[in-house]
């Protein structure tokens, strides 16, 4: 056991000290023997495959057409029963209220007239309701029951109200003298005028009816059929004796190759939903063994064509791959050092020179990356500090209390609950116990209570209109988004106008994108102050630090510029739009 292992491992030694160009040639050689010996199995299960393929189809092609002479044929027996009940002396024998005598004898005779011109019916039976009924056969057939109410079919018949029902020897009930089974189409008789039953009427089909068929499928396909009912006990078995026959499986469904008689067949069955009836085809595989030689032929063409390219593929594979790969690797080996640096190798416009330039494109593109991460980390952390050192001012929180303060003294207590109330809240929502990511509603929450305090400083100055879409509430945004631009209507808006102001709030979906609107009817701005903030100089401007940090925060979290509008008319107010991409965030507020 030891020296097996020290063998092993020297020839694998021996082997990873070939040059790369003898490895490539050493293992194509072994794929090469490896191929022969997976050939076989390979091409026995091809040509296995592609026979059960072919069987398939001829089977399928078979039953169909099985399928569709057996209903053809059926519905022409149906055509005659159409004929029996439309029949006057028929209906007038059903109609007579005493047992119809003298139409008895007319009955019969438009019977037998049907056996010279349909020689394929065995035997017609017209039962009435009262008990008695008419029979003209072929064969000797034994009645087991003349009491079709006891009958296994009469409820059957009933609830189909016309329709013909298919069973074999009337359920049992009518068995011919002939060793052969009939096929049994029963219907009610309706009255025309009264359209009640009165009558039922059951026409015999021998099973030689079908020989037809199953003869000129089987010269067609060269396959044979059984024709099983319900209880999958055959009804018609098509040239074929009784030794062929073996216990049904549900895999006949699929098709499956069985082995009969020291036979090989092809098994394949098929239901007649409307009979309830299964079909099963047996056709010999011999049948095919013409059609399966092309494809042998093709195949011992293939092989051969296979190793001539493995032999050629491994000599070109080694001298024109291996080399420039080496020099590739050389060239590349300054990565590991983290030295991203790219390959200046001189190679053509084949796949060697394709990995080149994309390794090049690749070390250029992750060193870009790391940088913008890097740089888009550390502005991201200090937007985030500065914006929310920027809302909560702390001359925005004396200013608040100076005002609860006086309210208190004035004995306004339930203004002073509700000034307290909205300051806790305006807080909360603010903070937001460190989420970056709120919704919609709550971002509009914490707004209104915003301006609940700024209105106890302003009073009848401010006054806030909403305007939200319903499918737009529950959309995540970035926390603190609404508030500086709010602000911004405040004090560079309304207040310096000096007059009492709206700021409205609305928001659509449309286009993928969430569109929020921030209007006032204040002071407005001049076109130059206008422009730097619809540029990128609104990065420069320290007066827009409110919009410059949220702009900023927005671009970082979806990554794009087209984040944002501003438009604005000296003494006609401002609206800023923005325009977020909606994205499927999972969000969970934190519980307070």
């Amino acid at each position: 056991m030891f020296n097996n292992t020290h063998f092993v491992k020297n020839i694998k030694n021996q082997f990873m000290n070939f040059p790369i160009k003898y490895k490539i040639i050493t293992i194509f050689m072994l794929f090469l023997v490896i191929y022969f010996l997976t050939t076989t199995i390979l091409y026995k299960q091809l040509l296995e495959q592609e026979k059960r393929k072919q069987l398939n189809v001829s089977s399928s092609q078979s039953i169909h057409l099985m399928k569709s002479n057996i209903e053809s044929n059926i519905e022409n027996v149906n055509n005659i029963s159409k004929l029996i009940i439309s029949n006057n002396d028929v209906r007038a024998y059903l109609n007579k209220e005493n047992n119809g005598l003298e139409y008895k004898r007319a009955v019969q005779q438009t019977f037998s007239q049907l056996f010279v011109t349909f020689p394929f019916i065995d035997s017609i039976y017209l039962y009435r309701f009262n008990g008695t009924y008419i029979s003209v056969s072929k064969s000797v057939t034994f009645c087991i029951d003349e009491d079709v109410y006891s009958t296994n079919w009469y409820n059957d018949v009933i609830s189909l109200k016309g329709k013909y029902l298919i069973n074999i020897n009337a359920g049992g009930n009518l068995i011919p003298n002939t060793g052969k089974n009939n096929v049994s189409m029963i219907r009610v008789v309706y009255d025309i005028d009264k359209l009640v039953p009165i009558g039922i009427l059951i026409i015999n089909i021998t099973e030689d009816f079908f020989s037809p068929i199953i003869e000129e499928t089987k010269q067609k396909y060269n396959t044979s059929f059984i024709l099983l009912d319900e209880d999958k006990k055959p009804i018609i078995i098509g040239n074929q004796n009784n030794s062929i026959i073996s216990s049904f499986k549900e895999e006949y469904k699929n098709g499956i190759i069985e082995t009969i008689n020291d036979v090989e067949y092809y098994v394949l069955s098929s239901t007649l939903d409307d009979y309830n009836w299964t079909l099963v085809s047996y056709t010999p595989i011999d049948t095919i063994k013409q059609n399966i030689n092309p494809f042998n032929s093709f195949l011992m063409l293939l092989i051969t064509i296979s190793v001539i390219v493995f032999l050629t593929a491994s000599v070109f594979t080694a001298h024109f791959v291996t080399q420039p790969i080496s020099k590739l690797i050389t060239s590349m080996q300054g990565v590991k050092k983290g030295d991203f640096k790219p390959v200046t190798i001189l190679t053509g416009r084949d796949e060697i020179g394709e990995l080149k330039d994309t390794y090049n494109i690749m070390v250029e593109e992750i060193e870009k990356m790391i940088i913008k991460e890097v740089s888009a980390e550390k502005q991201k952390r200090k937007l985030a500090l500065s914006i929310l050192n920027e809302q909560i001012k702390p001359h925005f929180l004396y200013n608040t209390l100076d005002s609860i303060a006086y309210l208190a003294l004035s004995h306004n207590n339930k203004e002073v609950y509700d000034a307290i109330h909205a300051l806790g809240q305006f807080y909360k929502e603010s903070l937001n116990k460190g989420n970056a990511m709120t919704t919609l509603e709550k971002e509009i929450t914490m707004i209104k209570n915003y301006l609940t305090l700024q209105k106890l400083r302003y009073k009848t100055l401010i006054n806030d209109h909403y305007h939200l879409d319903e499918d737009t509430l529950q959309i995540p945004i970035l926390k603190n988004t609404l508030q500086p631009l709010v602000e911004n209507c405040i004090y560079h808006g309304i207040k310096p106008s000096g007059e009492p102001g709206n700021i409205t709030i609305s928001s659509k979906l449309k286009n993928n994108r969430l569109y929020i609107y921030i209007e006032d009817d204040g002071l407005g701005m001049a076109k130059e102050t206008l422009f730097s903030l619809q540029t990128d100089s609104i990065d420069e401007n320290p007066k827009s630090f409110g919009l410059r940090g949220t702009i900023a925060r927005l671009r970082i979290q979806y990554g794009i510029d087209d984040i944002y509008e501003i438009n604005s008319e000296p003494f006609k107010g401002t609206q800023i739009i923005l325009k977020l991409p909606y994205q499927e965030v999972n969000y969970e507020a934190k519980s307070s």
